[in-house]
């Protein structure tokens, strides 16, 4: 047996004493490899032999019902938001994952009264929790392999060749593909109806008002939570609606020197009043923020 193998790999015969380990699954009596990597053989308590697959690239998380993700808004309607799943935590996610924020799901009171306009915009990142998975089976792949006909009984064997002939027959349509990854056609409900989720980070956007020429846009500017309904810009002082999230003082002191340095350089004519702002704005806001998740959710993604 070899000890580098490839997916379809041969690695042994199931039996009493020998058992399909990680990374491995059993078709027709045969321990098969599902991944590149090198064969692990380990005892096991009961004297029988496990037999496994080490894969030579670490797998990055999926998600998952009950997982906890960072995401970023998309695009808005009335009835939801529609966002990208960027991580787990701190760990990023394996490929593109699509995600919806429904109008019910925003908060855990008054769910008929939020509006998602009032609650996220565009290019914010949320912090949420997945509550539902449509249009997978949350990871599983079915197997699609059917057995031998001639190492079944004679009825199920004529069943086995009968779909065999009809499989062939049958030609794919392009439109119905099966691609390469799940992730292409599920959608990954998300709910923001707790305390310590909501909107991380968020950016600003121009006001719609005159004033705007006179103080600049605020579009690309990190804005800081002032209650659990409403951020702020630092640079121009324009309040915007979110549903907030509890965000670690860490974070906090990240975006108020940003937008320091960003308000320096571009309002040195009000540099006294901007700093009387800055500092009156963070001694309210650690009256109520409290530490919840690490920094690394939000300043990394």
């Amino acid at each position: 047996m070899e000890s580098f193998v490839i997916p379809g790999t041969f690695l042994g015969f199931k039996d009493e004493k020998t058992v399909e380990g990680d990374f491995t699954h059993v078709h027709c009596g045969k321990i098969l490899a599902t991944v590149a990597g090198r064969v692990n053989k380990s005892l096991e308590s009961d004297s029988r032999t496990r037999i496994s697959v080490l894969p030579i690239r670490k797998a990055c998380p999926t998600p998952d019902v009950g997982s906890i993700v960072i995401a970023k808004i998309a695009n808005i309607t009335r009835r939801f938001a529609r966002c990208d799943l960027v991580a787990i935590d701190d760990r990023p996610l394996a490929g593109k994952f699509r995600g919806m924020i429904r109008r019910e799901d925003i908060r855990a009171t008054q769910r008929d009264r939020a509006e998602p306009t009032l609650s996220f915009r565009p290019g914010d990142l949320v912090r949420a929790r997945v509550i539902n998975i449509v249009g997978s089976s949350s990871g599983a792949y079915a197997s699609t392999c059917l057995p031998e006909a001639e190492a079944c009984c004679a009825e199920v064997g004529e069943v086995i060749a009968a779909a065999r002939a009809v499989a062939g027959a049958v030609q794919p349509s392009p439109a119905h593909g099966v691609t390469g990854s799940s992730a292409a056609t599920t959608t990954y409900l998300l709910s923001t109806a707790e305390e310590e989720l909501g909107v991380v980070l968020g950016l600003g956007r121009p006001p719609l008002s005159g004033t705007a020429n006179v103080l600049g846009a605020t579009s690309g500017c990190p804005l800081l939570p002032t209650s659990w309904t409403e951020m702020i810009c630092p640079r121009t002082l324009v309040r915007f609606p979110r549903k907030v999230a509890r965000v670690p003082d860490e974070l906090l002191k990240v975006l108020l020197c940003n937008s320091e340095e960003m308000s320096s350089s571009r309002l040195s004519t009000s540099s006294k009043t901007f700093s009387k702002s800055v500092a009156s704005l963070r001694k309210s806001t650690r009256q109520w923020v409290r530490p919840c998740i690490t920094g690394a959710d939000c300043v990394n993604y």
